[in-house]
């Protein structure tokens, strides 16, 4: 069965978006964080799920940095042909069969909201480990199962925001909420986190964590905009949850 790509032609968020999501600007930051200490060392890094390249391209100006490789990867052949226009290194891949680079190539992975679409998602944690170089870290960001809204939700029997049992419609399981997503089409989401998950998940797959960070969702009512920024700096209960893990020295 081949994988549906909900980010083609016909799909969610085709057209993206000039503006940094808080996500993107909090992974961002944690990967300038990581590089502050290694100027002039030449460097990879790898976008699993790259998209229309544009977080790698911010990154790449952001940095700075001439002697770093910048490879991006993606299902999406609609998204990779937008990329095509930048000065990096894309490949059109399954991620959910591993990714197709030698072992120890890279030094840092950015996968964002890529973890959540997979049936296997400790494949891809582990697939980073082997390809990052000792010492290597990934950053990962996937939406709060137990994000602040979901827990007031589900206690009144409505399906947690983000979680998807259809292919077709958001509108499965959303109750009362329906109303909100008639014109929202699913995005794939197949895995769910909370904190304590994906802090296990990445302990599981050969990984130290070494900071757990929370970011706004961009789709919250404008009403409840303040309260979604105030706990972000809670990640338990944040919207989208920013983790930096680092690979474990006893991971070959």
């Amino acid at each position: 069965m081949s994988v549906i790509d909900f980010y083609g032609p016909d799909g969610w968020g085709t057209e993206g978006t000039a503006e940094e999501l808080d996500r993107q600007r909090v992974a961002r930051l944690e990967i300038t964080r990581l590089v502050a200490d290694r100027f002039g060392e030449p460097l990879a890094i790898l976008d699993a799920g790259c998209g229309d390249g544009s977080f790698l391209d911010r990154l790449a100006k952001h940095l700075d940095r001439p002697a770093t490789s910048y490879i991006g990867l993606d299902y999406s052949q609609h998204q990779l042909a937008k990329a095509a226009r930048l000065p990096y290194w894309f490949q059109q891949c399954d991620l959910g069969l591993g990714i197709p680079l030698p072992d120890r190539s890279v030094d840092i992975v950015h996968a964002s909201e890529v973890i959540e679409h997979l049936v296997n998602p400790d494949l891809l944690l582990t697939e980073a480990a082997r390809v990052l170089r000792p010492g290597g870290h990934v950053v990962i960001t996937t939406p709060n199962l137990h994000a602040w809204y979901n827990r007031v939700i589900f206690l009144a029997g409505v399906q947690p925001v983000f979680y998807e049992t259809s292919t077709r419609s958001t509108q499965v399981g959303a109750g009362p909420l329906g109303r909100m997503k008639t014109d929202v089409r699913p995005v794939g989401h197949l895995r769910l986190f909370n904190r304590t998950a994906l802090v296990d998940i990445l302990r599981l797959s050969g990984f130290v964590p070494v900071r757990l960070r929370g970011a706004k969702y961009h789709d919250v009512p404008r009403g409840a905009q303040w309260l979604d920024g105030l706990l972000r700096a809670r990640p338990s209960l944040s919207s989208v949850l920013v983790a930096v893990a680092r690979k474990s020295a006893s991971v070959q």
